[in-house]
């Protein structure tokens, strides 16, 4: 019902008021009036660096390796991060709400591997959403579904590893 219009906002295709303006009308319901205000608290207060993979972002890039995030996110939500710091651990950053597209879209994907200069089989994509992993299978990239912070710096030292690049 109101997917449409979330992907709109996460491609930026709708500025902040916009969004909340239509999303009030499709649900039927007024928002408060500071709701853009209620929305960067709770974001805030949710958002959170996991350290196992903040370190392990560190130890990748003491080993040469380039990393990127491709986001899909509003731009308040980008801003709090960057605010936050949470983009400061990769080489690149690849936001839905900057560059148009959203992940399952292959054109992100293939929009990161173009600019980062890279072949899809040199890539590892991480994501939490299963959806989001098939188009990078399907341009080669090995991937890795996030289940826990842990989880995801041991599966990456394991291609790692078992391609012999370490």
């Amino acid at each position: 019902m109101t997917r449409d219009l979330f992907e709109q906002f996460d491609k930026g295709l709708l500025n902040e008021d916009s969004f909340w303006l239509k999303f009030s009308q499709r649900i039927n319901k007024s928002m408060p009036v500071n709701v853009k205000e209620l929305a960067r608290k709770l974001f805030n207060e949710h958002f959170e660096l996991y350290e196992e993979v903040v370190n392990m972002l560190k130890n990748l890039k003491t080993n040469g390796y380039v990393t990127a995030v491709l986001s899909d996110t509003f731009p308040y939500m980008a801003d709090i991060t960057r605010e936050r710091n949470g983009y400061d651990y990769f080489d690149k950053v690849y936001l839905s709400c900057e560059v148009g597209f959203v992940k399952p879209q292959k054109e992100f994907y293939e929009l990161a591997v173009k600019d980062l200069l890279v072949l899809p089989g040199e890539c590892i994509f991480i994501d939490d959403n299963e959806n989001n992993l098939l188009p990078a299978e399907k341009l080669g990239m090995k991937t890795i579904l996030a289940k826990k912070p842990d989880q995801i710096g041991e599966d990456v030292w394991t291609i790692i590893k078992s391609e012999n690049k370490i």
